[in-house]
């Protein structure tokens, strides 16, 4: 195969088999890992904090009151309350958001992760403002309780006092829209 075949046939290939790909080539050659990384963290660097209060935005505005009152109310293991069950479904749509913001800390990407958590703070706080609809009613005061859960979530994996300050003074921003 020429080079450019070899390309061709590398775009087709899943993600799941891409890693695995480059998992051989590092084994193979452990001498490429520091350019590996390199890479990695420039492509993953910058974070762009409105992308992501948009895409949590998105997630969340998925949420259909509908699927809510299906779930909720009286079911035969007892009563499930809409307003707790809105939240219990906010929360599972924010979660993927909350764990990529503490891989970013993993990677000791505290800037990148820093705005990562900005941007899920406002998607919640946009969502609920300005995206909820009927949902909303029965969503009532759950941008207070999640920014929260994600300032704390943060905490968890770094105290740097500046950062929590900020963090916290946005969500009193957001909150107060």
């Amino acid at each position: 195969m020429t080079k450019k075949q070899d390309r061709s046939f590398l775009s087709t290939i899943t993600d799941d088999q891409a890693a695995r790909v480059l998992t051989l080539l590092l084994e193979e050659n452990p001498e490429m890992i520091p350019k590996a990384a390199l890479i990695a963290k420039t492509l993953l660097s910058d974070v762009d904090e409105e992308e992501i209060c948009n895409d949590v935005c998105a997630a969340l505005s998925v949420l259909d009151v509908h699927d809510l009152w299906e779930e909720s109310g009286r079911t035969r293991h007892g009563y499930v309350e809409p307003c707790e069950h809105s939240y219990e479904m906010m929360e599972d749509k924010i979660e993927p958001f909350l764990d990529e913001m503490e891989r970013y800390l993993e990677r000791k990407m505290v800037n990148d992760a820093h705005a990562y958590c900005r941007g899920i703070i406002r998607g919640i706080c946009v969502y609920m403002s300005e995206e909820a609809g009927e949902f909303a009613d029965w969503a009532v005061d759950n941008d207070d309780g999640l920014t929260y859960d994600v300032i704390e979530r943060w905490k968890l994996k770094n105290k740097n006092p500046d950062i929590v300050a900020d963090l916290e003074a946005l969500r009193e921003k957001c909150l107060k829209k």
